[in-house]
């Protein structure tokens, strides 16, 4: 005081800016990228994300929150409560010992159409083994995920599910046995998928809450707030684009997501994917042909290609996106062509996803019908 006077008392940082701030520029610059198309979906933990991955931009999320919301913005990703509380179950130790299984139906293109997105996420990890996307839900799309999860992982111990019909025959019939039946060990039939389960040794348990299997619900709700805005910024719009690409997405999401197991040796069983076990994980359908050697599904009328005449024989036709449409004959596998309509003046109720499948190998140019 006595030297400098009253400016003593003034800290020497009075009027500067701290270290981190943000300028009014760049502030600006993160409202207007945040009204953008690429950008306007994503909650604030993404945003920031993608400003440091694409924009070259580093920020806090404290201030890109103040930021943005000092603008008016909100998170779309908002943590609300109804006051119920679940207890989340211990993780499994080894990787592959569970696996969670389910489907979402969503808007994940932003057309307002729906798909039905299937996949498998490891319990120990938390990370995404596979995601295949559908037209619905359906047989096809949990068998394509089982067929990639087979190819880069192997089988796991047991995979948890809901109580859909694609895993298990209609479960109310075990409301109706008697006690006898009951002690007699008497088991439900089992559906394509718990046939091919038991083929590979692989255990299905049944989640009587989706809380029960709470990793892959919470996941769709962080890939309906990511997905779509990954898909917009790559430029892909249909569902062949999508499961094209899923591995790079899946790589980047296990990089961010995923966790060290207590115990890293896996418990997943090798196994080679090879065309017989492409043939394993196919729809199928037991049919029988006509004079002509053709037999019908779902209103359409299929030809088999044998070379010689398979008239009033019981086959099995099966189908899936990496064989596309085959017939099984005393064990011998034949390509099938789809003539026409078995009825032209009837309604097709063809499966949404045997219809894409129809109209990516045969219908396309219009030709077939």
């Amino acid at each position: 005081m006595r030297l400098n006077g009253p400016q003593a008392v003034i800290h020497g940082n009075a009027g500067r800016h701290p270290a981190n701030y943000t300028g009014e520029a760049l502030r600006m610059r993160i409202i207007a990228l945040k009204g953008t198309d690429d950008y306007r979906e994503a909650n604030f933990t993404h945003y920031r994300e993608l400003l440091a991955e694409r924009e070259g931009i580093e920020i806090s999320y404290t201030n890109l929150c103040g930021t943005l919301k000092g603008a008016g913005i909100e998170s779309k990703r908002k943590h609300r409560t109804d006051g119920r509380q679940f207890t989340r179950r211990k993780r499994k130790e080894k990787p592959g010992e569970l696996l969670q299984a389910d489907a979402a139906s969503f808007d994940w293109f932003g057309t307002g159409t729906r798909a039905a997105l299937h996949g498998f996420i490891d319990d120990a990890m938390g990370k995404i083994t596979a995601l295949y996307l559908c037209e619905n839900e359906c047989l096809m799309g949990y068998l394509e995920v089982l067929r990639t999860t087979l190819r880069e992982y192997g089988v796991p111990e047991a995979l948890y599910t809901d109580k859909a019909g694609i895993f298990y025959v209609n479960t109310k019939k075990e409301e109706n046995w008697s006690l006898d039946e009951q002690l007699a060990g008497k088991t439900l039939d089992k559906t394509q998928f718990g046939r091919i389960a038991d083929k590979l040794g692989m255990e299905l348990i049944r989640a009587h809450t989706p809380q029960a299997k709470g990793r892959i619900e919470r996941l769709w709700g962080t890939l309906q707030d990511r997905l779509p805005v990954w898909f917009r910024l790559n430029k892909i719009s249909s569902i062949a684009e999508a499961n094209k690409e899923f591995p790079r997405f899946i790589a980047e999401y296990n990089k961010s997501f995923g966790v060290e197991p207590v115990n890293t040796e896996s418990a997943f069983t090798p196994v080679i994917v090879d065309d017989e076990m492409d043939k394993l994980l196919s729809v199928r359908h037991e049919r029988v042909t006509d004079n002509c050697g053709c037999f019908s599904f779902q209103n359409f009328l299929f030809e088999i290609k044998s070379g010689r005449p398979l008239a009033k024989k019981r086959i099995v036709f099966l189908f899936s996106g990496k064989i596309g449409f085959q017939a099984i004959y005393e064990r011998k596998y034949y390509p099938v062509s789809v003539v026409g309509f078995a009825n032209k003046r009837g309604d097709v109720h063809l499966p949404e996803v045997a219809r894409a499948l129809l109209m990516r190998h045969y219908l396309a140019d219009g030709k077939a019908v």
